[in-house]
């Protein structure tokens, strides 16, 4: 038993390792969504995410930013994804992994979450007001489109961000029990 336990992080978290049997395949998915849903819950990532607007606040606000000629993020778009990222945060059900945000060339601010190469949803925002999004789901085909951001009001904030939502729980099996909402 503990040989088995001291062989599956190797086996099952090395990139390089390939399963040859069906069986092996299906326990090498299983280990990923684990090591997903491990990685970071929804129950722990809002501060997370807060600290690295914060972090781009500070870094990001002047143009030039990157030293290749980004654009500044305005205080409007960090103030724009920080209410995104609570309703998202808010609206989500426990254990899905926290995002990257990631500050974009463009001075938008880019929300996203992978699983793999073929299932991945990213949002970004900007001080213009609207909300740009796409995501790829595997097998299941995918999406991309954009729209207006009314994040003065939480209630109607949250209305905006159903399908989100929705988009995002597509890239994740929930292990049986969790919450479909806080």
């Amino acid at each position: 038993m503990s040989t088995a336990i001291a062989l599956r992080p190797y086996y099952f978290g090395n990139e390089d390792y390939a399963p040859v049997s069906e069986s092996s395949r299906a326990i090498k998915n299983r280990w990923q969504e684990e090591r997903n849903y491990l990685r970071s819950s929804a129950t722990d990532w809002l501060p997370t995410i807060e600290g690295t607007l914060n972090s781009i606040r500070d870094e990001c606000r002047d143009a030039d930013w990157d030293s290749e000629g980004a654009f500044p993020v305005k205080e409007r778009t960090i103030d724009l994804a920080a209410k995104i990222a609570v309703a998202l945060f808010e609206s989500l059900p426990t254990g899905i992994p926290a995002p990257d945000v990631i500050p974009e060339a463009d001075g938008e601010i880019c929300i996203t979450w992978t699983v793999d190469a073929g299932r991945m949803f990213s949002l970004s925002v900007g001080e213009h007001g609207n909300m740009n999004y796409a995501g790829q789901f595997g097998r299941k085909g995918g999406v991309h489109a954009w729209q207006p951001i009314e994040a003065a009001n939480s209630s109607v904030l949250e209305e905006s961000i159903v399908d989100i939502v929705r988009y995002i729980q597509r890239l994740y099996k929930l292990p049986s029990g969790r919450s479909a909402a806080r």
